[in-house]
């Protein structure tokens, strides 16, 4: 009996989920404004993605990150987000890393 109960709600997580994540999209710049405006992210990684769209990663001296996917027209989305944020230097040796 709890069985449809359990998956009811995983239902409803799934579109309240997927309903925020299409309210979490807009002009890069703006986007990239509302984060620095609201917690001090800034740019700290990017990476293209094989279909031609941009990974970024904005995180604060805080330690607040988040990463946006931008499309070639100028979108973008939040991808993620989260806390905790830390950067490693590029390990000179293979298999040396942190």
């Amino acid at each position: 009996m709890a069985r449809p109960l359990i998956i009811a709600a995983a239902l409803v997580l799934l579109s309240t989920t997927a309903a925020a994540s299409q309210s979490l999209c807009a002009p890069r710049d703006d986007l990239v404004k509302r984060l620095w405006d609201r917690w001090q992210e800034a740019q700290v990684s990017l990476a293209m993605i094989n279909d031609g769209r941009l990974l970024e990663i904005f995180a604060s001296e805080a330690g607040s990150w988040t990463a946006i996917i931008s499309d070639p027209n100028g979108r973008s989305c939040v991808a993620s987000a989260g806390q905790e944020w830390t950067t490693f230097e590029f390990p000179k040796t293979p298999g040396k890393g942190a």
